[in-house]
């Protein structure tokens, strides 16, 4: 009976030796899973950062090339209206010099005038040369005046001109900033790249957690059966006579001892490699030296 019992506790003592191997397992599986779940979201929670400075910059962007099209625009509407003015202005010129039977323009008349004008100033004609000259000027400047409705035409035509050509220029200057401002702006490739970057981490984030719960679980499971295993062991010495007590006292001491030294020497190990010591482990370095 009393071999029986010391066969059924050493049976016991390396299930629970098999079962401390176990945990040691699960727990640096289940440790390694939590710092990698860690690493992942401190990873994904800078990329969401750099993402959100990205979209501010393209935000930025985007109200600037807003800004742009919209001045550009305005201009090439201005041009288009402008142009439809000055063809009008044309049709009524036109009609104008045709009721009229007007045979000379008065913008070539007052480019002749001003010509005549010039070669008085700087020619140094005879007086009888210059005073035909004055008498042709005369005649030309009134042949002017009575197309005054021409002229009025003209000088609308002139600054209708002048307005398209500004326009126009304003226009083009706006059109090759917003060329060139789209050329500059790069984020928009780096936005998607980064959005597909993050989707794939957490997806592997997920896994990880997933994993350190169920190995959690896992640990739990076998924790608590080592704790009822070795409680069995204390319950062993009712099962043996007492003149036989002094010998299975001596075997457990003996199997005692060597727990905490594994202990000891996992915490040492842990020491070594500077990993975060637990309250167990602690106490079990603490007992090494009492």
């Amino acid at each position: 009976m009393d071999g029986e019992v010391i066969k059924k506790f050493n049976e016991l003592k390396k299930e629970i030796n098999s079962l401390k191997n176990d945990l040691n397992k699960i727990n640096e599986e289940k440790e390694y899973w939590a710092k990698q779940e860690k690493e992942l979201r401190d990873k994904i929670f800078g990329l969401f950062k750099q993402l959100k400075d990205i979209k501010g910059e393209k935000d930025k962007s985007n109200k600037e090339i807003q800004e742009l099209r919209k001045k550009r625009d305005e201009y090439n509407f201005k041009v288009k209206k402008l142009i439809e003015e000055a063809r009008e202005l044309n049709a009524e010129k036109k009609d104008f010099i045709k009721k009229q039977k007007i045979k000379i323009d008065p913008v070539k008349i007052k480019e002749r005038i001003e010509k005549l004008d010039h070669s008085i100033e700087t020619e140094g004609y005879s007086f009888e040369k210059e005073k035909r000259v004055m008498e042709e000027i005369k005649k030309l400047k009134k042949a002017y005046n009575e197309c005054s409705k021409l002229n009025e035409i003209n000088d609308k035509l002139n600054k209708l001109s002048a307005e398209i050509n500004d326009a126009k220029n304003k226009a083009n200057d706006y059109h090759q900033k917003l060329k060139e401002y789209e050329k500059s702006i790069e984020g928009y490739a780096e936005f998607l790249n980064l959005s597909k970057i993050i989707g794939e981490l957490k997806i592997q984030q997920k896994k990880a957690f997933e994993m350190f719960i169920s190995l959690k679980r896992e640990f739990f499971n076998v924790n608590n059966l080592l704790k009822y295993k070795l409680i069995k062991t204390k319950d062993a010495p009712k099962e043996l006579e007492y003149k036989d007590k002094k010998i299975f006292d001596n075997k457990k001491k003996e199997y005692e001892d060597k727990i905490v030294e594994e202990k000891v020497k996992h915490v040492e190990e842990k020491l070594k490699k500077k990993k975060k010591l637990t309250t167990e482990d602690l106490i079990a370095y603490q007992g090494k030296n009492e």
